[in-house]
């Protein structure tokens, strides 16, 4: 189930994810970025990554990556999915250093953690994590905000001169910018769109695969597999006939 944000923090917040993997056999949910960053609470179920057991609540940051996140038993899953430089924005973490890091919520916000974990219903797991957020004082980050939007606009077609002719950066400026705000290269993020793009071509399932790759900007179809193997461990065909997605990015595989 997926749950936009209030209207008030729908420039952070992009939605919440509510996913039930209902299995009782042991699986691998595989994260893979979608160019965005996010807080999981498991409120049943246990988790872990690389065999490690993992907090009942965390903060990820943005992945380089696909991660393979262990389950044993039934997960129920509240996660809010937050836009790529919200971090920075609301907390003042340079987005570098959190990226590939998952950070148990109670080592940066035991408020949230303690209220939303206890909440009885959906409604007030929502309603108390907007409360937190809505007391946070944001900064401002126009440049980023509209190289983000130019981006997605363009479909994630956006050549490193294109965007330092848009935003009148010099490369290695607009690269440290990018670091510090999003955590991801301007190189790596509009990727990253492009490929949110084929997988939402891929969901409606009116094109062929070569289709596909086309009108998400592949230059061939050899290009798209390549780069879909990169960010998410899987060929598009195994995407399709071998997982059961949670959510987009977010897959429960065999062990």
């Amino acid at each position: 189930m997926q749950i936009p944000s209030s209207i008030g923090l729908s420039g952070y917040i992009r939605h919440y994810l509510f996913l039930n993997n209902e299995t009782h056999a042991p699986c691998n949910l595989r994260l893979f970025s979608d160019g965005n960053t996010g807080i999981v609470f498991s409120t049943s179920g246990s988790l872990t990554l690389n065999a490690q057991p993992l907090p009942n609540a965390f903060l990820y940051g943005q992945i380089s990556d696909y991660k393979d996140i262990g389950c044993d038993t039934p997960a129920e899953l509240f996660i809010i999915v937050f836009r790529p430089d919200a971090f920075h924005r609301l907390f003042n973490i340079p987005a570098d250093e959190l990226k590939d890091k998952i950070l148990p919520l109670t080592d940066i916000f035991d408020t949230l953690y303690h209220s939303v974990l206890s909440a009885p219903t959906i409604n007030r797991k929502i309603a108390l994590a907007e409360i937190f957020f809505n007391k946070l004082s944001p900064t401002a980050n126009p440049l980023i905000t509209a190289s983000l939007d130019y981006i997605i606009k363009q479909q994630g077609q956006v050549s490193i001169n294109q965007l330092t002719s848009f935003t009148g950066l010099h490369p290695r400026q607009l690269e440290r910018k990018f670091a510090t705000a999003i955590g991801l290269s301007p190189k790596k993020f509009s990727g990253i769109t492009r490929m949110n793009l084929f997988l939402k071509q891929l969901r409606l399932q009116k094109l062929s695969l070569t289709q596909c790759a086309y009108e998400s900007g592949y230059y061939d179809q050899a290009h798209l597999i390549r780069e879909f193997r990169h960010i998410t461990g899987l060929t598009p065909s195994q995407y399709q006939r071998n997982t059961a997605p949670l959510a987009t990015n977010f897959l429960q595989l065999p062990v």
